[in-house]
């Protein structure tokens, strides 16, 4: 079930018990002293975005977490043949359902990497069930895409057919905490992150590929899923992900 806009900021009462208002009359004068609802979350506030200072205090904090990347297949090549205005167009409307679709399973949108996405899960508004909320997310962000008039494009045969989005998702710990020394940058790393990028570079076009490790808990979403194991690169061994269509 997706959640509705919350009143008050989630991360603030989930990691200090504190209820900041977000919404409504009571967050007014909040807003008056610069605390406002984070770009990265609309069910979180700025204070979370600072309170990634005790994150940047033990510069690495190891959590359970899922991932998810999604990627724009064929944008270099669209991006070749289509007016610049038509391009940025595009990618606004993919960046929108991507934030839509994750915002609603209370995930954050980490950052958006030219044609793109990164997104976490379980950090940090915290779910027991944050590895179902990545796969939903993905399945709903597939669905929307195909939906969206500006993300069709004319196939070889003269039809209008959705751009294709390739998104996969990985379960596991990893490392959150800031990156870089001149510029310095809030984000997620880990080995499982690696993976996950690897799997959504394997994903079909209309595919939601997911590992073993994801797969094992959303079963009953996908019963017959139809599972691979692809060679990945960087990765040792051979690694079984599962195909999951919207």
């Amino acid at each position: 079930m997706a959640t509705s806009p919350s009143r008050i900021c989630k991360g603030c009462w989930q990691h200090m018990h504190v209820p900041i208002p977000i919404r409504g009359p009571l967050s007014i004068p909040f807003r008056m002293l610069g605390i406002r609802i984070s770009h990265m979350n609309p069910n979180l506030c700025t204070i979370c975005e600072t309170m990634f200072t005790r994150v940047k205090r033990r510069k690495q904090l190891t959590i359970p977490a899922t991932v998810l990347f999604a990627d724009l297949r064929g944008y270099t090549s669209l991006a070749q043949g289509t007016e610049t205005g038509e391009v940025v167009g595009m990618l606004n409307e993919f960046y929108d359902a991507c934030a839509a679709a994750v915002w609603e399973r209370d995930g954050i949108v980490n950052k958006f990497i030219g044609d793109a996405v990164l997104a976490i899960f379980n950090f940090p508004i915290l779910r027991e069930d944050h590895v179902r909320q990545a796969v939903l997310a993905g399945l709903d962000l597939q669905q929307r895409c195909a939906e969206k008039k500006r993300l069709r494009v004319i196939d070889a045969h003269g039809e209008t057919c959705p751009v294709g989005i390739g998104i996969g998702i990985h379960t596991g710990f990893a490392s959150i905490g800031e990156v870089g020394t001149a510029y310095k940058d809030f984000t997620i790393i880990g080995s499982m992150v690696n993976l996950a990028s690897r799997i959504q570079g394997t994903a079909q076009p209309g595919e939601v590929l997911v590992t073993e490790e994801v797969y094992r808990q959303v079963s009953d979403l996908c019963p017959n899923a139809e599972s691979h194991a692809y060679p990945l690169k960087g990765i040792e061994g051979p690694v079984t992900a599962y195909r999951l269509r919207a």
